[in-house]
């Protein structure tokens, strides 16, 4: 139970960070939790696809770096984030509740911490002697940076949902690309196993989150719901 505790901790902390963060008109919580048992679930059809796509490109811990950036960014983020991308787009976008630019941000985060959960989960339990260190690493790593990509990608399909149908694609494109991208950064630097790469690991890291936090307040500040509260 305690290394479960460990591994779920740091989803319970930055899951009701992000949703404290909804000043204004807060999401249902079922439909929130609905959204982590999904993200939970896209874990499944992940791991099969990554299984298909590894065999495919025949990448290995000792490929070269040309061949451990195409399985950072294809096999890895490409199919997590796209998996996520499909939960957020198909279950919570329809919502008649999705109805300011933060709802994307929030619902993107819930995805996302489903799919951190069930991973964090794996990996700590899966580390035998050293599962408390490994929580504990994850916990200031992993799970941040997938939270992280939730909120790139739920602001810009946030965005989205209220602009006009032009350029919607648009946006949505450029949500799952930026997902994508600093995942696939972050994840190749770590791939590459050399010491001196973990810092730029960690730059991503702390860059992601700076410009997620920016983005959660840019929705925040334009909330429709705001402005209504300031009629009243």
């Amino acid at each position: 139970m305690g290394l479960l505790a460990l591994a779920l901790a740091p989803v319970a902390f930055i899951f009701t960070y992000v949703y404290l963060m909804d000043k204004h008109e807060r999401e249902p919580l079922l439909y929130l939790i609905i959204s982590y048992v999904l993200g939970i679930l896209s874990a499944f059809p992940v791991v099969y696809i990554g299984e298909k796509m590894q065999l495919l490109t025949g990448v290995t811990d000792s490929s070269s770096p040309l061949e451990l950036l195409v399985y950072a960014f294809v096999v890895v983020a490409l199919t997590e984030e796209g998996m996520k991308y499909l939960v957020l787009r198909l279950y919570a976008y329809p919502q008649k509740e999705f109805d300011e630019p933060y709802d994307g941000i929030m619902y993107g985060v819930a995805v996302s911490l489903g799919f951190a959960s069930i991973e964090n989960v794996l990996y700590v339990f899966g580390s035998t002697g050293s599962e408390v260190q490994t929580g504990i690493v994850r916990m200031f790593t992993a799970v941040p940076a997938h939270a992280m990509f939730g909120v790139m990608m739920g602001y810009h399909v946030g965005k989205a949902k209220f602009l006009t149908t032009s350029r919607r694609t648009l946006e949505h494109l450029i949500g799952l690309g930026t997902a994508v991208l600093f995942h696939g950064l972050y994840d190749y630097f770590l791939f590459l196993g050399q010491a001196y790469f973990i810092p730029l690991a960690i730059f991503i890291l702390i860059l992601g989150i700076r410009l997620a936090r920016k983005a959660m307040e840019e929705h925040q500040e334009n909330s429709p719901h705001k402005y209504e509260e300031e009629e009243l």
